[in-house]
């Protein structure tokens, strides 16, 4: 794992346990071959060694850890898991290029958040930071393509909008909560199962983006999936166990994303390797050539919209999943305006879509765990209780005899959508984004970062173009629609033995 990354850096979400319990299959080994107990003692190089009766000892082997084994583990839950894993690291990104450059074909995407990170770290525009990106990548790094995840955003909103819609229209209860955060639907899978089948199964942008990335640059080089290296740059650590996750694909078959690295892991990356980031900046900068014809330069040959995949949508700075949903909503109701009412904190908020006075559809947006502990809370319980206690009883009362017409609080349990995400403030505060400067308060730092994250254009994409787009690469590339779109989620269920319950994580 990266060594910018220590334990230090994992408090963003609930405090783990100090111990991970690996799910190993028990094995009577030792007993068999007669060999009666052993015992297990550290020699004066710190070593492990198995020690036998008659004195002889071997070596232990240290244990390895792998994203697979962190997903079917109990014992902790999200970033916290980063530590114990070697996999998806800038370091693995080094070596592969080292050694398959010649054998593979490199391409690279990046979220909206992770692009914002790095213009505000560099003092740079978001334009700029593109450039420079395309231009260290390919001519650096030996990319032979770059791309940013808007498509897949587009793809993702699109699929969760009609989604919610269809299942209203079928008469379901209830809220759909978005499974975008890796971090949270761990938590979910791993604490709160009965949570899952309000989970939405649409992919998010970056695994969406990874299946067609591939295909259309397997087709385009004339080469099979396993020769494409997809690299992905998230603003969360979280999203390397995402790209670890079962998909609905055959046995054997590539990822869709072999890597992930977050904004501070490329800094590292830089750093490690000793490339000049200056100088890169410097080689772009007297660039005249307009960026939309860099982003087309360097997209798929068959890329639908190169531009598109570099804007952004309305909406949070997550990804805007519930806003778009209503947006997608108001396309067919006319004289109807999105208004928001607050919650007590910033990461607690509700979008409704009213004509007058009447309610048509709602969103919601919970960001980080206290807020979502509460939103399962009241999900198992099935609580109605308006949000706000005796004092905004008491104010709605007065209100009222006042004749003042009073606003009813966040209800975010009974929405139609509710965008959920475990790092306070969203994506754009994930725990892979670079940190400001010391004399930086770290609240300014994150808004200087949302600034610049706002400051990307946003697309006017007609979503059923895309749509009519996806149905045709499906057909062209024999894939079903769970395998281009739809994840699944799986209950970890705890363990019963006193070892694995000794060891493991409390809290």
């Amino acid at each position: 794992m990266s060594a910018i990354l220590s334990a230090d850096d994992l408090n963003d979400f609930i405090t783990p346990g100090v111990a991970c319990v690996k799910p190993v299959e028990s094995s009577n080994a030792k007993k068999a071959d007669g060999r009666g107990p052993v015992d297990i003692q550290i020699d004066a190089q710190g070593n492990a060694l198995e020690v036998e009766i008659d004195g002889s000892s071997s070596r232990l082997q240290e244990a390895q850890i792998s994203l697979a084994d962190c997903l079917a583990c109990s014992g902790c839950i999200t970033s916290a898991e980063e530590v114990l894993v070697a996999q998806h690291s800038h370091k693995e990104l080094i070596n592969a290029l080292k050694q398959d450059r010649h054998n593979k074909k490199f391409v690279m995407s990046i979220s909206h958040q992770s692009r914002a990170s790095l213009a505000a770290a560099l003092k740079l525009t978001i334009e700029q930071v593109d450039k420079m990106l395309i231009h260290l990548f390919v001519n650096h790094l030996g990319f032979v393509s770059v791309v940013g995840t808007g498509l897949g955003r587009v793809i993702a909103t699109d699929t969760l909008a009609h989604d919610i819609v269809e299942g209203k229209q079928n008469g379901a209860q209830g809220p759909v909560l978005t499974s975008i955060c890796p971090g949270w639907v761990l938590y979910a899978e791993k604490t709160h199962p009965h949570i899952l089948p309000k989970l939405s199964t649409v992919k998010s942008p970056q695994q969406i983006t990874g299946c067609i990335f591939k295909r259309l640059i397997g087709r385009q080089y004339s080469c099979s999936l396993d020769q494409v290296y997809h690299l992905s740059i998230m603003p969360c650590f979280d999203k390397k166990l995402e790209a670890a996750r079962p998909e609905h694909e055959t046995p054997g078959e590539a990822p869709d994303v072999d890597c992930v690295i977050t904004p501070r892991e490329l800094i590292q990356l830089l750093q490690d390797e000793k490339i000049n980031i200056d100088k890169i900046i410097k080689e772009v900068e007297h660039d005249a050539t307009p960026i939309s014809h860099i982003y087309e330069q360097y997209a798929p040959r068959d890329w639908p919209d190169a531009e598109a995949a570099w804007l952004n949508c309305e909406g949070s700075s997550s990804g805007g999943y519930a806003l778009q949903y209503l947006l997608h909503l108001q396309k067919m109701h006319e004289n109807t305006e999105i208004r928001t009412i607050n919650g007590r904190n910033p990461d607690i908020y509700e979008l409704r879509l009213v004509r007058g006075s009447e309610v048509l559809a709602t969103a919601g947006v919970v960001n980080g765990f206290k807020n979502i502990q509460n939103l399962v809370r009241k999900l198992k319980n099935g609580s109605t209780r308006v949000s706000g206690g005796l004092a905004a009883r008491r104010r709605a009362r007065m209100a009222q005899d006042a004749g003042e017409k009073q606003e009813t609080g966040p209800e975010v349990h009974k929405c139609d959508l509710v965008e959920v995400m475990a790092c306070p403030g969203g994506c754009i505060n994930g725990g892979g984004q670079i940190s400001g400067p010391a004399e930086v308060a770290s609240k300014d730092w994150v808004e200087q970062t949302r600034h610049l994250y706002t400051s990307i254009s946003v697309a006017g994409v007609v979503t059923s173009r895309v749509r009519n787009w996806v149905d045709s690469f499906e057909v062209e590339f024999g894939l079903s629609e769970e395998r281009t779109t739809r994840t699944q989620f799986k209950a970890v269920e705890k363990p019963t033995d006193t070892t694995s319950i000794a060891l493991g994580s409390r809290w």
